[in-house]
């Protein structure tokens, strides 16, 4: 069935993420990752140890979602959890399993990435980004008035 259209920007948002985090699900599934997975690793590979907090804001999600979307990333021994200077926060890391890990993963999100740039255009993808920011910090302020 057709998925119906809607004046809803949360709605279709919500549904456009739907779709896009499938086709990103589907090739990370040949490494054992999904893209929200794959989303701290690649944070942590960037930036380093991280406090859940830190890295809850840095990819603008809740705390307590983020703390369950490490939890299977800990469990499979992709990312460590450890003590925080002040004994009350966790401090994550990518250990070298989830740096293997996630190298491996690369390649399968640049394909993907190409894919969508070859069929919705490379300049409709930095637009699309480029709006995408102007959203959620409308829509942050919008939230703090």
């Amino acid at each position: 069935m057709k998925p119906v259209e809607s004046d809803c920007v949360c709605t279709s948002l919500r549904m456009a993420t739907r779709a896009v985090n499938r086709l990103y699900d589907r090739a990370l599934s040949g490494v054992g990752l999904r893209v929200t997975g794959y989303s701290i690793m690649s944070r942590l590979s960037k930036e380093g140890p991280l406090t859940i907090s830190e890295l809850a804001g840095r990819l603008a999600m809740e705390r307590s979602t983020c703390s369950r979307e490490v939890g299977p990333l800990v469990e499979a021994g992709l990312v460590e959890a450890m003590t925080g200077t002040d004994r009350r926060s966790r401090v994550l890391r990518l250990t070298d399993r989830g740096v293997r890990k996630h190298a491996e993963a690369y390649p399968l999100w640049e394909e993907v990435q190409r894919k969508v740039a070859d069929e919705f255009g490379d300049a409709e993808v930095t637009d699309l980004l480029a709006r995408l920011r102007r959203l959620r910090e409308s829509s942050e302020f919008l939230s703090e008035a």
